[in-house]
């Protein structure tokens, strides 16, 4: 009985298969039997496809390779993209990382950086001459290169002046790692110390160093303490944005401190008359020391 069942199955089975291989077909009555029994025999041995293939027309396959190809630009752009700013004589700024960090810039200072997220993906690295204060988010290592050294921290804060043969490197908060190019010799500064290079480009160190005076100037005050006086009108010139001509061969010494908001006049004055050096104003912006004769 079970055979005569499954008889029974396999005889449906095939007709079924058979209905349909031939439904939708058409047969030309015309033809003989025997070329009628040939077209439904090459029928029946035709392999039908097992699934569905998907084409993709040109059109949608240059769209895809067109956004492939913008993405991979924009993250190379990203990732190569820098950004310069700098201040010009008698004025302070400020830059603003996509990490976080805050950068107060001052007078004839110039900084080149990344100013898009990607930054965070590699390295916090920028490029700086001048002097500014640097106030920097925890995170991954943060360097800042300049010509004479290279100033690396994880998040604190600190001052660098790079100008010309003078680099120095006063830190005010956490931890600073500070290393000459010259020798590519490395020191480690505490809050309180700072690190300036001497005569030979090494690097000294100094403690207890009243780091309110080293970033008065943010609060547009000058302060100098035992500064060479080519030095002193150099950063006058700088912050008043004027041009200030002096003799060669001044020598000396100045230790004083006045308001950025003082008359450029007055604030001559008070530096030249220690010294009994004249002040000749020669334009709106330009005056020359000379020695009185």
């Amino acid at each position: 009985m079970a055979a005569k069942e499954k008889n029974i199955k396999k005889h449906a089975d095939f007709s079924k298969e058979m209905k349909e291989m031939i439904a939708g077909t058409y047969i030309e009555w015309g033809k003989s039997k025997e070329q009628i029994w040939a077209e439904l025999e090459q029928r029946m041995e035709t392999k039908q496809p097992a699934g569905r293939s998907i084409f993709m027309n040109t059109g949608l396959r240059l769209a895809i390779a067109a956004a492939i190809a913008l993405l991979v630009g924009l993250g190379l752009f990203m990732q190569l993209y820098t950004k310069t700013m700098g201040m010009p004589a008698g004025e302070h700024g400020f830059v603003f990382l996509s990490d976080g960090s805050k950068i107060h810039i001052n007078a004839q200072s110039s900084i080149t950086y990344k100013p898009l997220l990607y930054f965070l993906k590699f390295s916090r690295k920028v490029r700086f001459e001048g002097e500014a204060y640097f106030e920097v988010e925890p995170g991954k290592k943060f360097e800042v290169v300049s010509d004479k050294g290279k100033t690396t921290v994880l998040g604190t804060s600190f001052n660098i002046y790079s100008r010309n043969n003078d680099y120095q490197v006063t830190c005010v908060t956490g931890k600073v790692m500070v290393t000459e190019t010259q020798n590519n010799k490395t020191i480690i500064l505490n809050p309180g110390q700072q690190a300036a290079l001497n005569r030979n480009g090494l690097l000294d160190v100094n403690s207890g160093v009243n780091t309110d005076q080293t970033i008065s100037w943010l609060n547009n005050i000058l302060n100098f303490t035992s500064t060479p006086l080519p030095k002193v009108f150099e950063e006058v010139g700088r912050q008043y944005g004027v041009v200030i001509q002096y003799p060669g061969d001044l020598d000396n010494i100045y230790t004083g401190t006045f308001k950025g908001s003082t008359n450029v006049e007055t604030a001559l004055d008070l530096i030249c008359k220690p010294f009994n050096l004249n002040i000749t104003r020669t334009s709106e912006d330009e005056y020359i020391i000379s020695r009185n004769q």
